[in-house]
């Protein structure tokens, strides 16, 4: 398994826009093969950067993603919202993800 991190500073005053733009090109994600899942938010330090943290079965996924033609509008639909070109990096866990815990009562 991969992780893509991608990070995404944007313009001001465009989360609400932006969140609404995202709902519609996940489409585009979740349909790929190798898509695991992914966690989508803004970043509690500063509120104008967004996360994607996107899970695939292997880094060839993820370029085979990049290089579909589903890519292009995927990102047409984001790219207005940038304030800056997105940060990408990608990581290979070294553990599964541990499963959550149960609340404390």
């Amino acid at each position: 398994m991969v992780i893509a991190i991608a990070r995404f500073q944007l313009r001001a005053d465009s989360a609400v826009s932006f969140e609404t733009a995202w709902r519609e090109a996940s489409g585009f994600l979740v349909r790929k093969r190798g898509y695991l899942g992914h966690r989508f938010g803004p970043q509690c330090e500063d509120r104008s950067c967004y996360v994607l943290e996107i899970e695939w079965d292997s880094i060839d996924a993820h370029s085979a993603f990049l290089l579909h033609a589903d890519f292009r509008p995927f990102l047409h639909m984001l790219w207005p919202h940038f304030a800056a070109d997105p940060e990408l990096f990608h990581f290979e866990p070294l553990v599964p993800r541990e499963p959550l815990a149960a609340p404390h009562a």
